[in-house]
């Protein structure tokens, strides 16, 4: 126990000097400082910073994000040879439940509320830093610490609220071990089109790359699974709306629950966020322009190879919903929800998800404005999904004449 806590006071000591060499203008005491890249093999983060520029004044995080790294390998590399063995012997009983939909469209908010159930099992934002320190008593106890020194209270961006026990998305777990993620772009901004093209739509993967991905992402679900002590994982990660295909080869009666929310919304709450998180995470300078034409250019990508590849899934496995009735009627959206899919538990679990809606009754989302130039451009680029999806200009976001 003395070990642990002098290597727990080594690193908050690291820490105060990691927050002010990676973002000295950060004025909070807490926030996300450094990418997730801090779990990952020293392979996959050398790859990834020799393949991509790198900008000088990121060099500092560069530096802080290769300390903690360092300093994991060994507690990672326990656990990667020692106790994930012990896992592939292990089934996934239950097929997953894949919440998709495109980011800001409700799938953070469907994803905690869904988890409420006890059966469900989930990734939590600690595997998803620290994927291969989940069992390693030792290697937990100091890192889950390191990282409640990290994150914020609330989610920066959202004013979600946030914990190492909350569930996160995996998609950052996805790219620590098989260097196959889209959220790489939040330290490479400048290549997201290219990360998209061949880690979304997994274009260019060799089989056995692609087969090391699926084994992968079967090893994150059985040991979040182990971790939550779910009996069915419940996925939230946007990216796999574009991986239908994949996904359902590897789960052939999977469950997906698509969510959708009004685009110009979508696009402007994406903005703020991508405002907020980038400068915590990027380790290349990119212009607020560049990041508005890419957000156009990742929805229409993402909706389109969603709207080609929904017909392959099994009819009564897919269900449909909107961010603007999750909000005005969540109780029946989610009776529908368990009702369409066939999934069982909804009557035991309909107390529990009153007591959370009840406790998130105060949560305030962002108001937005809007130029008209910029929704004309909105409006133009994503038409095919407002009309697809049945929407109209929303009433309650501010238009500027500039």
């Amino acid at each position: 126990m003395e070990f642990k806590i002098l290597i727990l006071g080594f690193l908050k000591f690291i820490t105060k000097i990691l927050i002010l060499m990676s973002n000295s203008n950060n004025n909070n005491k807490r926030g996300i400082l450094l990418p997730p890249a801090v779990g990952y093999s020293l392979k996959v983060l050398c790859n990834l910073c020799r393949n991509n520029n790198i900008s000088l004044r990121y060099f500092p995080r560069l530096f802080a994000i290769t300390i903690i790294n360092i300093i994991n390998l060994p507690f990672r590399s326990y656990e990667r040879f020692v106790i994930n063995p012990r896992f592939k012997s292990k089934a996934i009983e239950e097929c997953p439940v894949f919440i998709i939909g495109h980011w800001r469209s409700g799938t953070t908010h469907l994803h905690n509320l869904l988890s409420q159930d006890p059966q469900m099992g989930y990734t939590t934002t600690f595997q998803s830093v620290f994927p291969d320190t989940l069992f390693n008593k030792t290697g937990r106890f100091l890192f889950e610490g390191f990282t409640r020194l990290l994150i914020p209270g609330k989610r920066k961006g959202d004013n979600v609220s946030m914990d190492t026990t909350y569930p996160q998305e995996e998609e950052f777990t996805l790219g620590y071990r098989v260097p196959v993620s889209f959220y790489y772009f939040w330290m490479f901004p400048n290549s997201i089109i290219n990360f998209y093209n061949s880690y979304v739509r997994l274009n260019g993967l060799a089989d056995s790359e692609l087969e090391l991905w699926k084994r992968s992402y079967k090893l994150l679900i059985k040991k979040a699974l182990k971790n939550t002590n779910g009996k069915r994982f419940l996925s939230k990660n946007p990216p796999n709306t574009a991986r239908i295909q994949v996904l359902l080869d590897m789960f052939h009666d999977a469950k997906f629950i698509h969510i959708h929310r009004n685009p110009v919304e979508v696009f402007l709450s994406t903005q703020n966020f991508y405002k907020k998180m980038m400068p915590h995470l990027q380790l290349q300078t990119i212009t607020q322009e560049e990041i508005d034409q890419h957000i156009l250019e990742i929805y229409k990508k993402l909706m389109n190879d969603f709207f080609k590849q929904k017909k392959l899934i099994p009819s009564g496995n897919l269900i449909e919903v909107s961010y603007e009735d999750l909000e005005e009627n969540p109780e029946s959206i989610l009776e529908n929800i368990y009702k369409k899919l066939e999934l069982q538990g909804y009557e035991a679990a309909r107390p529990i998800f009153g007591k959370y809606l009840k406790q998130t009754e105060s949560y305030k989302k962002n108001k937005h404005y809007i130029s008209k130039e910029l929704l004309h451009k909105v409006l133009n680029e994503w038409d095919f999904a407002m009309k697809k999806l049945n929407y109209s200009v929303p009433e309650n976001i501010e238009i500027l004449d500039r």
